[in-house]
């Protein structure tokens, strides 16, 4: 490589590189930090090279000059140096991944020249590439586009309207998001699926850490299939409760080397994985052979070997005899837990029906068709009814059960009646299993929405030896509803470290912080997810969405929509072009839109990008009708559309989850016919029935959705009192939402203390520099 200038030194984030004296050093204390020489020109030439892509030919020329080397050596000096720059386990600071290409050093760069004079010249201040899936999203589609039937194994998010959009994350029954490949997740091909291991991507020396590769299906019969997933989905959460000293990757992530094979040591060095399990399982009538073998990867050696031959019946305890045997191997005492882990069943054929359910809620989201719901609660019922004693069903048709109340698919009271019961079930066969408690956690968070119950509920399971990062993301999202953040942020760097190639996370965890005022690291979250999945649909419309938040830009927001509408249905994005019409004040194109939606009621989306409108049912589409009409100037259209928000009201059965929201419409709706004290009596009681200390993310919503009644009808100084709170309070949507939303620039134009308040907001989106 060149060689640098004598005294040239680069400065980014708290390090100095000398380049004459060949030091990475300290900027506190100027302290020299130990790089073997190969690490430290690895560091040089991408510094040198800041904000661009380099290939990995090019930098292991630069490094290794006439000297041909394996990319191993490359990949090794990156995670060295990753390790000795401090990347967390959440975020890489300083040098980004680009699947199949090479390196980009994305932290800004300053060359100073003299460093006894400090005259420093900015180098480069890098933005992120765009994501291979960003090539053709300039090309509009129309805005009610896109076809009726949801084609991504992910779909793109929506935002609530009128209620501020809060894009924050919720893990939301997130047992069944497992996904079974990159492919079932976000579209994403084959030959592009590379997993990004987050955090140190060398082992720590003398730390344990086991990736368990998908097991090879070699039954006669194809449909077997599912038994070789069932058993390596039980046999990684056998080996994480039993075997703590162990920390196993999970099986999502695991399950994208199926889409894409890789040799032993390269998966090791991608997740830093000190043991590698593979294997493979035979079914054939009534005997099932399994063969698994132990490698460890620190040496490239074989360890283990062991074949099981078992009959049907008797492969039902196979994943713990295969658990015991590989912790004994890596020589950890196994401690069971507190307590053992639900019986499953002796039934063979309640097994298999019990596999299938597990392997089914892939294709579960808040946005698939209520039959694949039914199809999966149908698979756990016929394993009931064939072993009554199946306590892990029971937990696992209570958790199906409450993502229907919690997505508004059904919000009977005999729908809670149904899963109160079969949590009961579950406590009175195994009442300290952990999965069963993970299943009562989130019954009070999601059902009742009693956060306290559900936390204790949650540590109760954790104590039991619950280890499911999917699962346990619950319990982050209920301490980012109670606002306890730091607890958040430490939970979520702890999850992702164990299930690194998980878009569902990568995704919730950007969002919260997002929602925490903390734009800069939520967008290289999401950077770091689209170069792993660059397919992905929800993503990239987070992105947008974080950049508008916090600078009030609409441009990208707008391209990554059009590109999901041609892809997505028209009616599960209705809240996305609502909101972004609206602030793009398109009104005339709004009407259009509506104009085309015949649906009187929608269901209200909830969860990711939909925000806290757990457990209340439809909504009527009179409400987006009725706020284009008073930002069209139209009060006669206005009003009948209130009068048909009140009418849905008065046909809803109240409960305890949704009186709240039903004050909330009554609000608007009184706002609409210009009922200005009815309004503001509703607005009061929505905001009353739902406080911030009761759940915070469902409070911005009332909040949002009263803050625009009070400004419709006379009460200005209300309406930004209320935001002036939304503002300052993490979790928040972001400045732009309270700034820039016609529902509040246009009543409020007059409003002095608004204004101040756009002031000061305003300044703050000027210095995000986004």
């Amino acid at each position: 490589m060149d060689e640098p200038q004598a005294r040239e030194v680069f400065e980014f984030g708290e390090f100095l590189v000398d380049a004459g004296q060949r030091l990475l050093r300290s900027r506190a204390d100027g302290e020299p930090i130990p790089l073997t020489p190969k690490v430290f020109e690895t560091l040089l030439f991408l510094v040198e090279h800041c904000g661009e892509l380099v290939d990995k030919a090019t930098l292991m020329t630069a490094v290794w000059p006439n000297v041909v080397v394996e990319e191993n050596n490359l990949n090794q000096a990156i995670s060295t140096l990753r390790k000795a720059l401090g990347e967390s386990a959440v975020e890489h600071r300083f040098i980004v991944t680009v699947p199949g290409r090479g390196y980009r050093f994305v932290a800004p760069v300053k060359r100073v020249s003299r460093p006894t004079t400090w005259q420093v010249e900015t180098l480069a201040t890098p933005s992120p590439d765009p994501s291979p899936s960003s090539a053709n999203d300039a090309a509009p589609s129309e805005a009610a586009s896109g076809i009726l039937a949801l084609t991504t194994g992910k779909p793109s998010r929506i935002v609530l309207p009128v209620a501020l959009a809060l894009v924050v994350a919720i893990a939301l029954w997130v047992s069944m998001r497992t996904p079974e490949s990159p492919r079932a997740v976000s579209g994403l091909s084959s030959d592009t699926a590379t997993i990004t291991a987050i955090g140190s991507e060398t082992p720590t020396a003398g730390k344990l850490r086991l990736a368990v590769l998908p097991f090879e299906n070699l039954s006669p019969d194809p449909g077997n299939a599912f038994f070789a997933d069932g058993l390596h989905e039980e046999i990684i959460s056998t080996l994480a409760r039993r075997a703590p000293g162990i920390e196993i990757i999970s099986r999502t992530t695991m399950m994208g080397y199926r889409a894409r094979p890789k040799p032993v040591q390269q998966v090791a060095g991608e997740l830093a994985a000190s043991h590698v399990l593979e294997g493979s399982v035979r079914r054939e009538q009534n005997k099932v052979r399994m063969t698994v073998q132990l490698i460890d990867a620190r040496i490239d050696r074989h360890l283990w070997t062991q074949n099981y031959d078992r009959t049907l019946s008797d492969a039902l305890t196979l994943q713990s005899d295969v658990a015991g045997e590989v912790a004994s191997q890596l020589s950890i005492q196994l401690s069971g837990g507190t307590q053992p882990a639900a019986p499953l069943t002796q039934n063979p054929e309640a097994y298999d029906l019990y596999l299938k359910a597990l392997l089914a809620r892939v294709f579960l989201t808040q946005f698939a068709p209520i039959e694949r719901y039914r199809h999966v609660e149908d698979l756990l019922s016929r394993a009931i009814d064939l072993d009554p004693k199946f306590a892990a069903a029971y937990a696992q048709r209570a958790t199906f059960r409450g993502a229907m109340v919690a997505f508004n698919y059904d919000v009977s009271a005999e729908q809670v009646r149904r899963i109160r019961e079969d949590v009961d079930a579950g406590l009175r066969l195994a009442p300290a299993d952990p999965l069963v408690l993970a299943a009562e956690a989130l019954y009070w968070s999601w059902v009742e929405r009693d956060l306290a119950r559900g936390l204790k509920s949650f540590e109760a399971a954790e104590r039991a030896g619950l280890t499911d990062p999917m699962f346990l993301f619950g319990k982050s999202a209920l301490t980012f509803r109670a606002r306890r953040i730091d607890e958040t942020l430490r939970f979520n760097e702890r999850l992702m470290a164990l299930d690194p190639g998980n878009p569902f996370l990568l995704t919730n965890s950007a969002a919260m912080l997002y929602g925490m005022h903390r734009p800069v690291e939520a967008l290289r979250m999401i950077d770091r997810g689209l170069e792993q999945f660059p397919d992905d649909v929800g993503m990239p419309l987070l992105r947008g969405q974080v950049i508008f938040g916090h600078t009030g830009r609409t441009d990208e927001w707008r391209a990554r929509l059009d590109r999901a509408s041609a892809i997505t249905s028209p009616l599960a994005l209705l809240d996305q072009h609502f909101n972004l019409l609206r602030m793009e004040k398109r009104y005339a194109e709004l009407q259009k839109l509506l104009d085309g939606v015949t649906e009187t009621t929608v269901r209200v989306i909830s969860g990711s990008l939909g925000g806290g409108f757990y457990g209340v049912g439809e909504r009527p589409t009179a409400l987006y009708r009725g706020w284009t009409a008073l930002l069209r100037g139209d009060p006669v259209q206005a009003a009948k559309h209130g009068r048909s928000v009140l009418r849905f009201v008065e046909r809803q059965q109240e409960t305890d989850a949704n009186k709240w929201f039903l004050r909330l419409l009554t609000a608007q709706g009184n706002a609409f016919l210009g009922q200005k004290e009815r309004a503001h009596e509703a607005a009061r009681e929505a905001l009353e029935l739902m406080p911030p200390s009761r759940d915070a993310l469902s409070w911005l919503s009332a909040a949002g959705g009263s803050a625009a009644a009070y400004a419709w009808s006379d009460a200005q100084n209300e309406a930004a009192a209320l935001l002036e709170e939304v503002a300052a309070a993490i979790p928040s949507p972001g400045p732009a939402w309270v700034a820039r939303d016609p529902l509040f620039t246009v009543p409020l134009a007059q409003n002095s203390r608004y204004r101040v308040l756009v002031e000061r907001v305003e300044a703050e989106m000027r210095a995000a520099r986004l």
